[in-house]
């Protein structure tokens, strides 16, 4: 120290060591610009700028305060509707938040400007809105945090000893701030300036040698790994310490696994957790999947960034809650809000209710929660009004509580937090406007608002190893350090334009004194950053990079050529989890017995190994051997199609009963239709059978008719039923006025008629739509929507192309019906386009026959490959593609049985 009470401005390559000594050395407060800065050089009681000018506003001031993100959006949404009168005052608000508090936090005072004075439209419009923005506040006897140290400076701040430390780049307002608190015999520790990437710290020092400090230099020797790398980054020396290495990996999972080895290759070796330090310039991108892996690999660690509490279990919750009630409780969102882990996690019966009735609207649902869930959804359904601030608020709070949120979101910790953060900032929305009279639009986005400016720490806890950014681990200190991501265009980031003031306006405020960092200035920023951050680590530093990100190739980032570090491939991998070690034991010779998991893996391992070969079909492919011992068994048309078409889609549905869930249509679907004009029709010709004198096209039969077809159905609520309705009548009229439909000398002795019988040796069932009798013999009928006619099964070229339903029809229900009358037709009839459907004359019945008995001898047999037809007409509409996973492999297998 120097033996006067001057203040000491040291300048110092390696500033650890020296502020370590420092620290011991006087009764001075310490002020450090983290926690883990504070933890490196072992400070007692440690505080912050902000902490210091906080506490020294609120002193005389005691009803002054900074402002919360919220009411600072909140202000700058009403100042910009009242000045720039913008569309979008939410969104315009958020963009242009920013850049009011840079402009806040270039100096004590905004210039004071006349209009004609700046050319630049953008510029005056940010002076205007930002002056506006301060004003107000200060009416309401806030501050925004961006001005935080000029104000406190007008208080005339008591000056005492400090020690400051961390702050390596000190903002122009910091600085100010500093030099007002601090007293005689203060020190502040700063980064070797002789470099031009430390420009704008040398700015730092002449100001504050202007200001009375004294400026010391201390020339110490780098003593650690890290603080030769620094000096290796300034000055580009030959080669890098032994200890620095320089991974590539394939992709990004690849690196955090093989980093995550590392670590707890570390862990192993009983080094403690807290002196390894995991770093990437963007942690929100290698934050979320970094943590599942160490979730595998069971390494604790702590991600301590800060994510909105919008990404949190909490805020998924209460967004979906938001949009289900924009949407009016529509089936899929709703169902999605109900099934959420925070929710009231229903039952398997409360949800196939649900998928029976498949509500739509809030009274649906609140009928079917009040009955199964004892949940009374009522208060959800008044929000199409005007309420006071704190009513809203209060209501929201009666949700919350009428969920159960509080006490489900305690079993995450991060959700913990979320809770608590949310409960503390509610009553900022009704702080000090409880009489404002708000829609429901207007505080849905104040509530979206305040989700997105409240943050938490991505994984807290206590202990563990930290991730962090390199800005947060400033003068920290650890042995072993990781850094991820050194990728170019992710290490250093690309300077960016603020949206609001660019590079070209900034420069321009610069002739009006007001200092807004530059592009070049944010460059040196990151270089700084990157000193910084190498410093902080002792014994070894490890970087690494994906060569691969999504689709694209990246490069090595800039600064590890500044380094002369070339990347290397990766030592190999050792084996990290039970989750790897049991994909190793995949293909290992011996299983260990006392794992439950490996044996049943290695079995699921070997079938899909033989589904993707050429082996021939076994069981996991519809080859059981073992034969359909059921006499009593009866066939439908639409099962021996689906047995014809491809044998497994009939062993899926019907032997193994794998049925996709029964749910109401919430739309016009074919199916649906064809149900509708079957019934309508049915009804018509019933009671034309009673009265041959009604004319059937009159429009007031047909729509009776058609609602009472509609009834029986049970016809759910479809969209803009009320006009798709007509065009259905009109599509039926069409076919009651054709002479084709019901030809004159026909007469319809059965609808709908059912019949049994055997057919080919099997026992068979069905039903069809019509029977008339002719003066030749009876008519057969089956009514289609389309105008093609229906797909049949296959021949033996595999094409299917051999119809099945109507040959079935004539050899076992016109019997069935009446056993001495002869057919004389069976034909389909369209219903959209009124008229016959062609039907090839060209199949012969040996044909058939003998499809029939390929189908048969896949009963007798057992086998029920996944063979569809060549042009996959059974694979049009089947449920089972999840399941046969029919493609490529199909080709191989039938590669092999060639072979």
């Amino acid at each position: 120290m120097s033996k006067t009470v001057d203040r000491v401005v040291w300048v110092n390559a390696h500033p650890h060591t020296l502020a370590t000594r420092l620290a011991l050395q006087n009764d001075w407060t310490v002020v450090t610009g983290s926690r883990l800065a504070a933890r490196a050089i072992a400070a007692r009681s440690p505080q912050t700028l902000r902490q210091l000018a906080v506490a020294h506003l609120r002193h005389p001031w005691p009803n002054c305060r900074v402002a919360s993100g919220l009411e600072a959006l909140r202000c700058l949404r009403a100042v910009l509707g009242e000045t720039l009168r913008p569309k979008d005052r939410f969104g315009t608000a958020k963009v242009w938040l920013p850049a009011v508090r840079d402009l806040l936090q270039s100096g004590p005072q905004l210039p004071l400007l006349l209009t004609d004075e700046v050319r630049s439209l953008r510029i005056r419009q940010l002076l205007v809105v930002a002056r506006a923005f301060q004003q107000t506040l200060h009416d309401q006897q806030q501050i925004d945090e961006s001005e935080l140290y000029w104000r406190t400076l007008d208080l005339s701040p008591t000056p005492k000893p400090l020690l400051i430390y961390g702050y390596f780049q000190p903002r122009r307002d910091e600085l100010a701030w500093l030099d007002a608190i601090a007293g005689p015999g203060s020190a502040l520790i700063l980064p070797q300036p002789d470099h031009p990437w430390f420009a704008d710290v040398q700015q730092s020092v002449d100001w504050l040698q202007h200001q009375g400090w004294t400026v010391q230099w201390d020339s110490a020797a780098p003593q650690t790994c890290g603080d030769q790398l620094s000096t290796q980054f300034l000055t580009a020396a030959a080669s890098p310490p032994a200890a620095v290495q320089a991974h590539h990996y394939d992709h990004r999972e690849a690196e955090i696994r093989g980093v995550l080895t590392q670590v707890k290759t570390l862990l192993n070796r009983q080094v403690p957790a807290r002196s390894i330090v995991l770093i990437a310039r963007d942690e929100t991108a290698y934050g979320p999947q970094l943590l599942d892996v160490a979730w595998e690999y069971q390494i604790p660690v702590r991600a301590l960034y800060q994510i909105p509490l919008l990404s949190t279990r909490l805020g998924t919750w209460l967004k979906l809650l938001i949009e289900v009630l924009v949407a009016g409780f529509p089936f899929e969102q709703t169902a999605q809000l109900l099934s959420h882990p925070l929710c009231s996690n229903p039952d398997r019966e409360f949800w196939a209710i649900v998928r029976q009735e498949h509500p739509q609207g809030f009274a649906a649902w609140q009928a079917i929660a009040t009955a199964h869930l004892d949940l009374d959804l009522h208060p959800l359904g008044r929000v199409n009004q005007a309420r006071r601030r704190d009513t809203w608020v209060d209501w929201w709070k009666d949700c919350l509580n009428r969920f159960n949120l509080y006490q489900r979101a305690n079993r995450w910790p991060r959700d913990i937090l979320a809770v608590n953060a949310l409960r503390q900032h509610l009553a900022d929305l009704a702080n000090n406007a409880e009489a404002e009279l708000l829609t429901w639009a207007d505080f849905r986005q104040e509530l979206l608002d305040l989700l997105e400016s409240l943050t938490v720490p991505a994984q807290p806890g206590r202990g563990g190893v930290e991730l962090h950014g390199p800005q947060a681990v400033l003068g920290a200190r650890y042995r072993y350090g990781f850094v991820l991501g050194m990728a170019e265009g992710l290490f250093p980031v690309p300077i960016q334009p603020d949206p609001v003031v660019d590079f070209f306006d900034r420069r321009t405020l610069e002739d009006y004194g007001v200092r807004l960092p530059s592009a070049a200035a944010l460059a040196r920023q990151e270089a700084l950053y990157f000193y910084g951050m190498v410093q902080t680590v002792t014994e070894r530093v490890s970087f690494s990079y994906a060569i691969r990100q999504d689709k694209d190739e990246q490069l090595p980032s800039p600064y590890l050529q500044q380094l002369n570090l070339k990347t290397t491939e990766p030592p190999p991998k050792a084996i990290a989890s039970p989750e790897e070690e049991r994909r190793h034991g995949l293909q290992a010779a011996a299983v260990d017995p006392d794992d439950p998991v490996l044996g049943l893996a290695r079995h699921a391992w070997a079938v899909e190994l033989r589904r993707e070969s050429e082996a021939a079909a076994d069981e996991y492919d519809g080859a059981i051997a073992l034969p359909l011992d059921r006499p009593d068994w009866h066939f439908s048309a639409s099962q021996l199609t689906q047995l014809g078409q491809c044998p497994f889609k009939w062993f899926a549905r019907k032997l193994l009963n794998l049925n996709p869930p029964q749910e109401p249509e919430d739309d016009l679907t074919p199916s649906l239709r064809g149900n509708l004009y079957h019934k309508t029709l049915e009804f018509l010709i019933t009671f034309h059978q009673t009265n041959p004198d009604q004319d059937l096209t009159d429009p007031a039969l047909l729509d009776r008719t058609y609602t009472a077809a509609e009834q029986a159905l049970t016809l759910p609520a479809l969209p803009a039923w009320e006009h798709r309705r007509p065009e259905q009548l009109a599509t039926l009229a069409l076919v009651l006025k054709h002479p084709s439909f019901l030809p004159a000398k026909a007469e319809p002795i059965a609808l709908e008629h059912c019949f049994t019988g055997e057919w080919h040796g099997l026992q068979v069932s069905g039903r069809v739509d019509r029977i008339d009798r002719t003066p030749n013999g009876l008519v057969l009928i089956d009514y289609k929507t389309g105008s093609d006619r229906p797909q049949g099964i296959k021949n033996a070229q595999g094409r299917a192309v051999l119809d099945l339903q109507l040959p079935l029809y004539q050899d076992v229900a016109a019997p069935h019906l009446d056993s001495a009358a002869s057919v004389q037709d069976a034909y389909y009839y369209s219903l959209s386009k009124q008229k016959k459907i062609a039907i090839p004359k060209d199949q012969q019945p040996n044909e058939l026959a003998a499809a029939i008995e390929r189908c048969k001898t896949h009963l007798t047999t057992g086998n029920y490959p996944v063979q569809p037809d060549v042009k996959g007409a059974a694979c049009e509409y089947c449920d089972y593609s999840s399941l046969c996973r029919q493609g490529d492999r199909l080709r191989r297998k039938t590669q092999g049985e060639r072979a």
